[in-house]
């Protein structure tokens, strides 16, 4: 069977721009599209990604830039370089979400120079976005939004989206929303019912009273569990006074299940913020060193448990030989609780209310599994030592590693929400470093004194 093979691009254009063959290479990007072109420039070192942008018209390189937004720190580093003519064409022809996230990497003194350049509506509509957080529903959502008066007839409300559109040029949308005088989001009428509808019927009785919206400063990550709660392709934002804002579009949404799920990626492995396509040798040491020394200090921490234990281990070294295995077993029971605990709340399926709860179940699940393996582990003890009273005990403390680490596993991760601090924090590193130390100290610490009880009796 024949394999579809994806062109690559990057290398032609790479050798294009080496042998300055300027028409051949704006051949070759007039042929590919905005996407095709992002992921060329994903693959150049930044003098060649400057150079594709050259040969683009603002609103192909509005359209290419907008989808490197995914790779911050590209992104970063090739916005920073480009000329002020440059950026100006291109965030001109922005959607005005999209370019208030550009402008919000540049520094103060090129984003004021930009913000000058611009028309009067297009910096006003900028700021008002410039003002929330990034990571906020305002952040995310555009100000083109279609929205209708409910004292409006059906006809009345189609000729006005119909100014609308052809006045802000724009395209796509699914639903029309109604407000009142004071513009307060009221409900909703479909673009099919509103084509449907008889033409001389009012807006209010045929509109959705039970809109479903979200507040501008509501985090993205709530933001995308309300669209997947009530199935939304579309998000509507509402400010403090109730009055419509803007919208959500699903693209966006998309952009920020991503991004999120790359963060607690980033968490769960230790290396932070870290991007796959990153280059910069520092920036990626900078993302990953922290966690190697929460590593570091776990080690250490954990030698000088094993340090404590230092003259039993001498008069029984066969107890150091399960110390990795106890430690292992500890670690991955904490990764599976609290990878359970992570997902659950990321999706809205488990609650901060829910920690004993949660808890009991863990510790269950602990007892059973830690019960099964800590047989094993004294059968595999026993053969070594020939010990009976050493691998009983090596059992009984696989059984309280095991349940430990699943409280730390279920708990920690609740109580990280609860004070409105990333879960994703207690994956990784922090979970497993935390219970190797505890899952030492117990093992040792139950071993030597059943063998020494046992040696005195």
């Amino acid at each position: 069977m024949a394999k579809n093979h994806k062109p690559q691009y990057h290398k032609v254009v790479k050798r294009l721009i080496s042998s300055e063959r300027p028409q051949v290479l704006k051949s070759l990007l007039d042929s590919l599209n905005p996407v095709e072109i992002s992921q060329v420039l994903l693959q150049l070192k930044l003098k060649h990604q400057l150079e594709v942008l050259e040969h683009l018209p603002p609103d192909r390189a509005s359209d290419v830039i907008s989808n490197l937004q995914g790779s911050s720190t590209v992104l970063e580093s090739l916005v920073s370089e480009l000329s002020h003519e440059q950026l100006s064409g291109i965030i001109g022809e922005m959607e005005d979400d999209d370019a208030a996230d550009i402008v919000s990497i540049l520094d103060e003194t090129q984003a004021d120079a930009l913000m000058d350049s611009l028309p009067q509506k297009d910096r006003e509509e900028l700021a008002n976005l410039l003002q929330y957080h990034e990571e906020s529903a305002g952040g995310l959502m555009t100000t083109y939004v279609v929205s209708i008066r409910k004292d409006q007839t059906v006809a009345q409300a189609i000729r006005s989206i119909r100014r609308y559109v052809q006045r802000e040029g724009f395209e796509m949308f699914y639903t029309a929303y109604v407000v009142d005088e004071y513009r307060h989001l009221i409900g909703t009428v479909s673009a099919t019912e509103l084509l449907l509808a008889d033409r001389s019927a009012e807006i209010a009785d045929i509109m959705n009273p039970d809109v479903i919206a979200v507040d501008c400063d509501l985090d993205q990550e709530e933001v995308v569990r309300v669209a997947q709660e009530y199935d939304l392709v579309v998000v509507p934002v509402i400010d403090k006074h109730l009055r419509l804002a803007g919208r959500i579009t699903i693209d966006d949404l998309v952009d920020v299940l991503y991004e999120e799920h790359n963060e607690d990626l980033g968490q769960f492995a230790g290396t932070g913020g870290e991007e796959v396509l990153e280059t910069s040798i520092i920036r990626t040491t900078r993302e990953r060193l922290p966690w190697l020394f929460l590593s570091m200090v776990g080690g250490f921490m954990a030698a000088l448990v094993m340090n404590g234990f230092g003259r039993s281990l001498s008069m029984m070294p066969e107890t150091a030989y399960f110390i990795p295995l106890i430690a292992a077993f500890g670690g991955n029971v904490g990764i599976q609780s609290s990878s359970i605990m992570v997902r659950g709340l990321a999706t809205g399926a488990i609650k901060t209310t829910d920690l004993l709860v949660r808890l009991w179940k863990e510790l269950r699940v602990g007892a059973l599994n830690g019960a099964i393996c800590a047989v094993l582990l004294a059968l595999m003890n026993w053969m070594i030592t020939r010990n009976i009273a050493t691998a009983l005990s090596a059992g009984v403390a696989l059984v309280a590693v095991v349940c430990i680490a699943a409280s730390i596993g279920a708990s920690v991760p609740i109580l990280l929400k609860q004070l409105n601090i990333d879960p994703a924090l207690a994956t990784g590193p922090f979970i497993t470093t935390a219970n190797d130390i505890l899952g030492i100290s117990i093992y040792l610490g139950i071993t030597f004194n059943v063998s020494h009880a046992t040696w005195l009796s």
